[in-house]
C-alpha cells in the first residue's frame, strides 16, 4: 500500500475517529485505526466494544493520489502524533508489518497490528433507515440523558441504569427513556415513517453520536446489534447491549392529587434565593405548597440555613410539604422549555412529574426525599 495526502485532509479524519477510541480497551484493535485504500476511496475506521465508525473519502489524485491499493491497522495516538508534525502532504507507505510516513526527510516508521476480523465489521447503514433531524435526535438523547447514573459519579452494579431504552410499535415516533431508580425521563423523537424498536444503548455512547460536524439532516438506521446515524462520508454506529429494559410508559400515567403550575424561571429563582452552598450531603429543599404561596427552606448542617418564598404560582388540590433532592429538581428543570412548568403529584406522594405546558413529549419524574 502507497498512497500521498494532505495533511489538511487527514488530520481533521483521525482527530474524529479518535474521539470514539475506546481508551480502556485490554485489546490492541480497539485502540487502533484502520487503513484502507483503492481505486475509488479512501476508508478510515474503528472497531471496538462500543463504537464502529467510519470515513470514507473519495481518491481524487488531487488531495488523495495513490499509488498501490492496501490496508493496514495503526495505534491510533500514534498516528494522530505523528499527523501534526507534518506540513503538507504526507506519504503513507506499507513495507512489511511497517508503515512508513514521510514528507520530505520527515519520517516517521511505525509497527502495524494483525486482526483479520477488524475489516470485516458491517457498516451497512440501509437497515430501517429514516431521514431524521439532527439537532432533535441531539435533544431528546441530552433530555433523558440526566436521569442515567452515567450523569452522575455513582457507582451501582446494575447496568441498565447506564442505558437508554428506545422503543416504537410500529409508530412515527420513537420513545427514548431512561432511569437511575430515583428518577425517570422520557421523551419522543418524530419520525418521518412507522417502525418497530425494542432495543438499549449505552447512554454516554448515544451522546457522542452527534458531534460539532454533524450536517442538519441525517439518517438514522438499526438493527438487532447495532444503532447509528449516516450522513456525507460518514458512518457511527453503537453495538447494543444484551441488558433487557423494563417497561417505562406506565410510571408515566398515574392518578394525581395536586397540580403545581409554575413558571420555569420563577422556580429556578426561588431555589436559587434559597440555596447558599451545596454538598453530597446537603441537598436536600424543603417545600410548603400552600395556597398563599411556596415556602422553601434549606438547611446546611453545622454552616447555616435559608428560607425564600413566592406566591407567583397556581395550586390545584389540597396544600401539602414534599422535600426534594436538589441535584434531581435542578436537572429536571435544565431541560425542560422556559415556559409554565405542571407538576403533577400523585395521590400517595411519592411522585412528581414534570412536564412544559407548550412541549408535552419531553417528562420528567422524580421521586420526592423521606422524611427523618
Amino acid at each position: 500500500m502507497k498512497f500521498t495526502i494532505n495533511k489538511n485532509t487527514i488530520e481533521p479524519v483521525v482527530d474524529f475517529l479518535y474521539s470514539y477510541i475506546d481508551q480502556t480497551s485490554s485489546s490492541h484493535s480497539g485502540k487502533n485505526i484502520g487503513i484502507e485504500i483503492d481505486s475509488s476511496s479512501l476508508k478510515f475506521t474503528i472497531s471496538n466494544s462500543i463504537f464502529g465508525v467510519k470515513k470514507e473519502l473519495l481518491v481524487d489524485e488531487d488531495k488523495i493520489k495513490l499509488e498501490n491499493s492496501g490496508r493496514i491497522l495503526l495505534n491510533a495516538h500514534v498516528l494522530k502524533s505523528i499527523i501534526k508534525k507534518f506540513d503538507n502532504f504526507i506519504t503513507i507507505e506499507v513495507k512489511g508489518e511497517t508503515a512508513l510516513l514521510y514528507e520530505g526527510r520527515t519520517k516517521f516508521e511505525i509497527s502495524s497490528y494483525e486482526d483479520h476480523k477488524f475489516f470485516m465489521l458491517d457498516f451497512s447503514d440501509s437497515y430501517n433507515k429514516t431521514e431524521i433531524d439532527s439537532a432533535s435526535l441531539e435533544k431528546t438523547i441530552n433530555d433523558v440523558f440526566i436521569s442515567t447514573i452515567s450523569n452522575t459519579d455513582k457507582a451501582n452494579s446494575n447496568s441498565v441504569f447506564k442505558c437508554i431504552h428506545i422503543k416504537s410499535d410500529n409508530e412515527n415516533q420513537i420513545r427514548f427513556s431512561a432511569t437511575d431508580s430515583y428518577r425517570m425521563s422520557t421523551e419522543k423523537l418524530k419520525l418521518n415513517k412507522n417502525i418497530d424498536i425494542n432495543i438499549s444503548a449505552d447512554a454516554k455512547a448515544l451522546k457522542k453520536l452527534i458531534t460539532k460536524e454533524t450536517p442538519k439532516k441525517i439518517f438514522l438506521f438499526f438493527n438487532n446489534s447495532k444503532f447509528g446515524i449516516s450522513y456525507k462520508n460518514t458512518i457511527i454506529q453503537i453495538n447494543l447491549t444484551n441488558i433487557p429494559f423494563p417497561e417505562t410508559a406506565g410510571f408515566f400515567d398515574f392518578e394525581h392529587i395536586n397540580v403545581v403550575k409554575i413558571d420555569k424561571n420563577e422556580l429556578l429563582k426561588l431555589i436559587n434565593k434559597a440555596v447558599f452552598l451545596i454538598t453530597d450531603k446537603s441537598r436536600r429543599l424543603e417545600f410548603k405548597f400552600t395556597n398563599s404561596g411556596i415556602d422553601l427552606s434549606f438547611e446546611v448542617p453545622e454552616v447555616g440555613s435559608a428560607n425564600a418564598f413566592t406566591n407567583k404560582y397556581e395550586l390545584e388540590g389540597p396544600e401539602f410539604e414534599m422535600d426534594l433532592d436538589f441535584n434531581y429538581l435542578k436537572d429536571a428543570l435544565s431541560v425542560l422549555e422556559n415556559d409554565t412548568i405542571h407538576i403533577y403529584i400523585s395521590k400517595e406522594y411519592n411522585k412528581l412529574l414534570l412536564i412544559s405546558n407548550k412541549y408535552k413529549n419531553n417528562k420528567q419524574l422524580i421521586t420526592p426525599l423521606r422524611r427523618y
